[in-house]
C-alpha cells in the first residue's frame, strides 16, 4: 500500500486544512507584525560597527584571550551558560517576559556576572527587577562634560587620570540591599552634576541642586555578581574612538568578578529589532518570533480558536460562495480515457462508469477531435500552396494559428484566406 495516496484522502484531509490554516494566520498577522522595515543594524551590537555599535569592545575581548557569542533567537542559552561566564544587556526594544528574568536571575544567583547597560525600556525594567531603580530624568552636568552637558565625564575607580564618559545617563536612585544581595561599591559623578527634573536641558540654579549622583552599582547578589550602569551606549566604539575608558572599566569588571574556566562573554542580544533583510533579523524576527509568542498562554489561546473557527468556517464559506461550473470544466472533472485510468484512494485502477464514458465521449467528439481536424485540414491545404506566395504577415499568422486552439469559424476564415493565396498568380 503506498503511502501518498492515503494521506492524501478524504480521510485526513481535514488535518491538512489545519496545517495551512496554521502557515497562513502565521504569514499573514504574525510575521508582518515582527517585520523591522529599517536597513541600519541595532545599536549597542557586537556586529554593528558604527559609532553606536560595539564591535571594538568585542575586539578587545577576543585580544584579551575572552571567547565570545551572541544570543539571537531567545534567551534560552542563558540557562546552560557556565557559572564563570559574563553575560552583557546593553539596550533592547522588547520587553523580557517573567521566565526570562527568572533565567538571568538564575545564572547570576549561580555565579555568573552580568553586566545591565540601562537607560530605558526593558534594560530598565531588568535592572528593576534585580533591586535596581533608576531616575526617570536625565543627568546633566555644569563643568564636566563632553561637547554638551548631556554627556557627562567622571572619574574611573580603577584607574588614576582616566575619564568615564556617559552619554544620558539616569540617576540610580534607590539600590536595594537584603540578605542575598550586598552592594560592592558605587560608581559617582562629581558634584557639579544635576538632575534636570523638569527635562528643559536647562540648570535651574534654584530648584535643581548640583550634587555628586550615582551611576552605576556592582552588587553580590548570590554567588554571582551585577553591574549596573545608567547609560546603554557606555560601550560603544564611539566613545571608544575617543580615548575615554569605559571598555577598561568593563574588561576590569570581567576579569576580576568572573574568574574560572571559562572565559566566556555572551551577548544578550535577541530583544534588539534586527532588519529582516539581514540573517540575524530573517532568524530573530521569523523563528525568533515564534519562540518569543509560543510561551505565552494567551497566543497559543488565540492560536488555536483562530484555527478552530478557520476549521468550521471555511467549509461552509465555500459551499456559500461556490463559483458557477461551466461546461468545460464541467466535462474536464469528468472525462476518461485508457491512457489515464481512474483510481481509488488505495491506488486501484477501477473501470469508468456509464456517465464518464458518456462524458468522455463529448468531450472527444466537441472539444478534441475538432481542434485536431481543423489543423489537419489547414496543414493539407498549405501544403498545396507554393511558399513564394505568402507573405511575411500571412506566414506568421498560419505559424500561430497552428499552436492555437481553433473554432469553427476561425477555421473557415483561414481556409478561404488559403484559398485566395493560393489563387495569387494563376491567370498571369
Amino acid at each position: 500500500m503506498k503511502l501518498t495516496p492515503v494521506l492524501f484522502s478524504k480521510k485526513y484531509s481535514p488535518l491538512f486544512q489545519m496545517l495551512i490554516q496554521t502557515l497562513l494566520i502565521f504569514l499573514v498577522i504574525i510575521l508582518p507584525l515582527s517585520i523591522n522595515i529599517t536597513s541600519e543594524p541595532p545599536p549597542y551590537s557586537i556586529n554593528n560597527t558604527h559609532p553606536g555599535g560595539m564591535s571594538y569592545f568585542n575586539s578587545l575581548l577576543l585580544e584579551s584571550g575572552y571567547n565570545t557569542t551572541r544570543t539571537i533567537l531567545s534567551t534560552d542559552p542563558i540557562i546552560k551558560l557556565p557559572e564563570s561566564s559574563t553575560l552583557i544587556i546593553a539596550g533592547g526594544s522588547k520587553n523580557y517576559r517573567d521566565s526570562e528574568i527568572l533565567a538571568i536571575d538564575g545564572f547570576i544567583l549561580r555565579g555568573g556576572l552580568v553586566v545591565i547597560l540601562a537607560g530605558s525600556g526593558p534594560t530598565n525594567i531588568l535592572a528593576q527587577r534585580l533591586g535596581v531603580f533608576l531616575s526617570s530624568s536625565t543627568i546633566l552636568e555644569t563643568t564636566y562634560y563632553y561637547k554638551t552637558p548631556e554627556i557627562i565625564m567622571l572619574n574611573s575607580p580603577i584607574e588614576t587620570n582616566t575619564s568615564l564618559c556617559m552619554i544620558e545617563a539616569r540617576e540610580l536612585s534607590y539600590v536595594v540591599e537584603n540578605s542575598i544581595q550586598t552592594e560592592l561599591f558605587g560608581i559617582h559623578t562629581y558634584n557639579t552634576a544635576f538632575l534636570d527634573e523638569n527635562q528643559d536641558r536647562i540648570w535651574d540654579i534654584d530648584s535643581e541642586n548640583t550634587e555628586s549622583l550615582q551611576v552605576g552599582t556592582v552588587l553580590r547578589r548570590g554567588l554571582g555578581v551585577v553591574v549596573v550602569i545608567s547609560s546603554p551606549s557606555f560601550l560603544t566604539n564611539d566613545l571608544y574612538s575617543q580615548g575615554f575608558g569605559n571598555i577598561n572599566l568593563a574588561l576590569y569588571l570581567i576579569g576580576y568578578y568572573s574568574s574560572g574556566e571559562e572565559s566566556l562573554v555572551c551577548f544578550e542580544e535577541s530583544h534588539k529589532r534586527w532588519p529582516f533583510s539581514t540573517t540575524e533579523g530573517m532568524i530573530n524576527q521569523s523563528y525568533g518570533t515564534i519562540i518569543l509568542l509560543s510561551k505565552t498562554q494567551l497566543f497559543i489561546f488565540l492560536l488555536v480558536l483562530i484555527v478552530l473557527i478557520l476549521y468550521y468556517v471555511t467549509p461552509r464559506f465555500r459551499e456559500r460562495f461556490k463559483p458557477k461550473e461551466t461546461y468545460k470544466k464541467f466535462l474536464s472533472d469528468r472525462i476518461w480515457s485508457r491512457e489515464r485510468e481512474l483510481y481509488d484512494t488505495f491506488g486501484t485502477p477501477i473501470k469508468p462508469t456509464i456517465e464518464e464514458q458518456f462524458l468522455s465521449n463529448l468531450y472527444f467528439q466537441y472539444e478534441l477531435y475538432p481542434q485536431k481536424a481543423y489543423h489537419y485540414y489547414l496543414t493539407k491545404k498549405v501544403s498545396y500552396i507554393q511558399l513564394e506566395k505568402f507573405t511575411d504577415e500571412e506566414k506568421e499568422l498560419f505559424e500561430i494559428a497552428f499552436t492555437r486552439k481553433l473554432d469553427q469559424q476561425t477555421f473557415l476564415s483561414l481556409f478561404r484566406m488559403l484559398e485566395e493565396i493560393q489563387k495569387r498568380g494563376r491567370f498571369k
